[in-house]
């Protein structure tokens, strides 16, 4: 399909703005403006870059699907507050034929609005197989109107000598333009797996909390290239990605990859799979909500996160998703302290399936646990009550890819 010019709207979250390399002699030569419509309470830096990349790519005409990178922001940017706006300057790395990196700048305005937010009813997994000795097509799946789905994706270039390409396209097929709502983040490609899969899933459910994303028009016959990993011999992509069709009839999923001088598209795109120990397929509501009480006093409360007996099912083979990778869980807990004096209760992590990591939510408070050694309980945060209070705490996470589940959590006045 064609790359055209997209028309976005943009809703969003999370990051940071890398500092620039230097002033040039020469500014830069603009693009055509772009505008996002960002949602999220507030909005987040990575939504805003991605946001920005997305609509730099929609508006530029010599860019190759995907090859392009956010440098610098002025001023630089910062969570957004819904109902504000912010004009500002950016600076993108277009990769041009032949390969040269071209500087350009593009002016962006960025409003923050109230739009509808859903979450996923399936969660789309691409993680077989996950060492890729070649290329080919590793998930195709057509969303329907109406219809909100998360993609995780995790897959490593097998090769050790010749790069590969690793790309996410969300294509509209049909004669008529459609809508949809994206929020999405991509650990930087490297050999750590493990740190690929931490810094992708806490992007994205820095977003996911703050219920940011952004929303694009696809023209006719045309495709999106949301993410693109130019993975060098033996590094890793990981990335989760959460969309929803708002208007249209149609949208494509596609994760690929391709070899560097494999053709387009590879000679074994479609081969059978042969990776029989990781999963891939279609899971229904990747969300878990386990309401719990607990009193001061009593044994601590055990939370069990990616356990085997909450495995969601791929829809059509009945496989389970062994530690429910990219499955979000939710415990709001009422907590009571009737003594009276004031109690003071921790919130332990533990490693229990092997090395792990985790990102953490307490009420509006994020935790970021990188790495937790097999066995390693590690202290994620306290709660102070006052005596006689009784209220209600969220504690939300997600199995991240790379990392080994399950994991427990513990809460309780006994966590040293």
């Amino acid at each position: 399909m064609r790359t055209a010019a997209l028309t976005l709207i943009t809703t969003i979250a999370l990051g940071v703005t890398a500092p620039g390399a230097g002033s040039a002699d020469i500014p830069p030569a603009p693009l055509p403006p772009v505008r996002l419509k960002v949602t999220g309470d507030p909005a987040p830096v990575e939504t805003l870059r991605l946001g920005i990349l997305t609509g730099a790519k929609a508006v530029a005409p010599d860019v190759r699907a995907g090859e392009m990178a956010l440098t610098e922001t002025a001023p630089p940017l910062q969570p957004l507050p819904m109902a504000a706006a912010i004009a500002l300057q950016a600076i993108v790395q277009v990769a041009a034929s032949g390969s040269q990196l071209v500087t350009r700048s593009v002016p962006v305005e960025i409003t923050n609005a109230n739009l509808p937010w859903s979450d996923a009813q399936d969660l789309l997994v691409s993680n077989s197989p996950e060492t890729l000795p070649f290329g080919k097509v590793l998930l195709s799946r057509s969303v329907a109107a109406g219809e909100t789905v998360r993609l995780l994706y995790h897959h490593q270039n097998g090769s050790s000598d010749r790069h590969m390409e690793i790309a996410v396209n969300l294509s509209n097929p049909e004669g008529a333009p459609i809508t949809l709502w994206i929020a999405g983040a991509a650990g930087a490609e490297g050999t750590d797996e493990f740190g690929q899969g931490h810094t992708a899933a806490r992007a994205f459910l820095e977003q996911y909390w703050h219920r940011a994303g952004f929303m694009a028009r696809i023209p006719a016959n045309t495709t999106l290239p949301l993410f693109l990993h130019d993975l060098a011999p033996q590094a890793v992509a990981s990335g989760l990605v959460q969309f929803a069709l708002i208007t249209g009839a149609r949208l494509n999923v596609d994760v690929f990859a391709r070899l560097d001088g494999e053709m387009d598209p590879p000679v074994l795109s479609f081969a059978p799979n042969f990776d029989k120990v990781h999963p891939r397929g279609t899971f229904d509501h990747p969300r878990l909500m386990r309401p719990l009480t607990y009193t001061v006093g009593d044994p601590p409360l055990a939370m069990t996160v990616g356990d085997d007996r909450d495995a969601l099912h791929e829809a059509q083979t009945g496989a389970p998703l062994k530690g429910n990778y990219g499955v979000v869980y939710a415990y709001p807990i009422e907590i009571t302290n009737p003594r009276t004096l004031p109690a003071i209760l921790g919130l332990v992590f533990q490693a229990a399936g092997g090395d792990a990591g985790g990102t953490v939510l307490v009420d509006d408070q994020v935790f970021d646990l990188a790495w937790v050694k097999s066995g390693e309980r590690r202290l994620v945060t306290t709660l102070h009550l006052a005596p006689g209070e009784h209220r209600t705490v969220l504690i939300s996470t997600m199995p991240e890819s790379g990392a080994n589940y399950p994991v427990r959590l513990s809460l309780g006045s006994e966590y040293r």
